[in-house]
């Protein structure tokens, strides 16, 4: 890479246009390999006060090394984008770099309690997709299941599922968001009950009593659940 052509790459990596920006992040990581250089340079952009060109340095560098610890806090800034198709890459480079490093593993629980719902949902996500890879904390992930965004307490659900024991505690407080104000996460609790295969009595009264709600796919997603459960309609009234 020429002088220029590198002073062009890194001008882009903070470009609004993702089919700019990403080439010039890749092209920067793969002579970054070689030059120690060029890896600089592109660190040094993770201090810029621009969040797209931090991204962008924080994307060419997870391409550089598996774990960039550098770049982690760009990485996980990045989970709270306005841009979906930024928040799931990021979130797929912090788990790529977490089973590289599980050491890293401690910096995603804080974020279940970020001011940005984006943020507190996308480090739920990276929590389900960490579990079955690195011993991961738990702590936050059952409080989230009250959140104020149904976002959120849906991504709750499925980092519970993932990571916290199956309890009868926990079975119960997920069936509670079976009266849930959200039909969304109404029919995802009754899912993750299904799942979860914790049939003590509320469980199942719950759900029983979903299976008669004017949502049909509530209805029919609490009685898919009590047949998981090996409960039938009605048996636990």
């Amino acid at each position: 890479m020429t002088p220029d052509e590198l002073a062009r790459a890194l001008a882009e990596l903070g470009h609004a246009r993702k089919a700019v920006q990403r080439p010039a992040a890749e092209r920067l990581a793969a002579a970054a390999r070689a030059d120690a250089a060029v890896r600089a340079a592109i660190a040094a952009r993770l201090a810029s006060t621009d969040a797209r060109e931090r991204w962008g340095a924080a994307y060419a560098l997870a391409h550089v090394e598996p774990a960039p610890r550098d770049a982690m806090p760009a990485l996980l800034d990045a989970l709270s984008s306005s841009d979906g198709d930024v928040r799931w890459a990021a979130a797929r480079l912090v788990v790529s770099a977490i089973r590289h490093e599980p050491g890293l593993a401690a910096l995603v629980p804080p974020l279940v309690a970020a001011t940005s719902p984006l943020q507190r949902k996308m480090a739920l996500y990276c929590l389900r997709d960490l579990a079955a890879a690195v011993a991961v904390d738990g702590t936050g992930i059952a409080a989230a299941l009250g959140d104020v965004d149904p976002a959120v307490r849906m991504a709750a659900l499925a980092a519970a599922l993932a990571v916290l024991p199956r309890t009868a505690d926990l079975a119960e407080r997920i069936a509670t968001l079976l009266d849930d104000g959200e039909p969304g996460v109404r029919r995802v609790a009754a899912v993750t009950l299904g799942q979860l295969g914790v049939a003590t009595p509320a469980v199942t009264g719950r759900l029983d009593a979903a299976t008669s709600s004017d949502d049909p796919t509530l209805a029919k997603t609490a009685r898919d659940a009590l047949s998981r459960l090996g409960a039938s309609t009605s048996a636990a009234r």
